[in-house]
């Protein structure tokens, strides 16, 4: 996509954003009613234009066509009725290993616009490697491990940085991105008129051996797209009173 300008983004009118929210539900059953490729693209650009940590946009969604392929999906999802029924499957990955890359796009975008900055350059060249590139057990794993050391007992004293440093802190990291992706997704399907199901009930082996995944991604989550079924939501929703989950300190 490139850089976008504020000035080609057009406003959506009459959505009001709160109704969006309250519409969007977990649809166990869809409709056989099929989604127009175009609704899909639509919301799947929605989640690119997530927040994310460092805009290293460290996600990948595979849109599941091939019925083979789907088929297989299906059962990786225990072949539970939001994955059977859904007219769509798309299976939200988080990396670690695309980084560089990623980085790279980012740094020559802005040096083409005239718009790098010094603490920019420095903060991708120097900081972001430290973070991303993993050697467990050579001398990068002994240095990361003498760092994280090293800030811990000046963190006794005074605030510091205690990560990202070791590999699970970046998958924590990438997936929290990718997690936030998710949530544009399934709110540009709604204000489309489409529902979906964001699911965490699958074999995630499976499913990477299916999508030939590395050990440097993780799935997500697989979700479901349609329109939900007259029997699709499994009740009233039910959310703990906010005076038990907001904390006003």
């Amino acid at each position: 996509m490139g850089t976008e300008s504020s000035k080609k983004v057009k406003k959506e009118k009459n959505l009001d954003f709160f109704d969006l929210v309250r519409q969007r539900r977990s649809i166990r059953k869809f409709s056989n009613e099929s989604v127009p490729d175009e609704i899909i693209m639509k919301a799947l650009n929605a989640a690119l234009l997530a927040a994310n940590s460092s805009n290293l946009q460290p996600w990948e969604f595979y849109w599941v066509k091939d019925k083979s392929k789907k088929k297989d999906l299906v059962k990786a999802c225990f072949s539970q009725n939001a994955a059977e029924t859904a007219q769509e499957l798309i299976v939200a990955v988080s990396r670690i290993d695309t980084w560089k890359r990623n980085r790279d796009l980012i740094l020559n975008d802005l040096k083409k616009n005239n718009k790098m900055l010094p603490i920019i350059e420095k903060y991708y060249n120097k900081v972001v490697p430290i973070s991303y590139m993993h050697d467990t057990i050579g001398i990068l794993g002994i240095v990361k491990k003498i760092i994280s050391i090293f800030m811990n007992i000046i963190g006794i004293f005074k605030p510091m940085p205690r990560g990202p440093i070791f590999r699970h802190d970046v998958f924590e990291i990438v997936t929290k991105s990718t997690a936030l992706a998710c949530q544009n997704f399934m709110m540009a399907l709604v204000s489309q008129g489409y529902d979906s199901c964001p699911m965490e009930g699958f074999d995630d082996k499976r499913v990477k051996k299916l999508l030939k995944l590395n050990n440097k991604s993780h799935v997500v989550m697989v979700l479901g797209v349609g329109k939900a079924d007259p029997k699709g939501i499994y009740g009233e929703r039910f959310r703990i009173d906010d005076d038990l989950v907001i904390k006003i300190i």
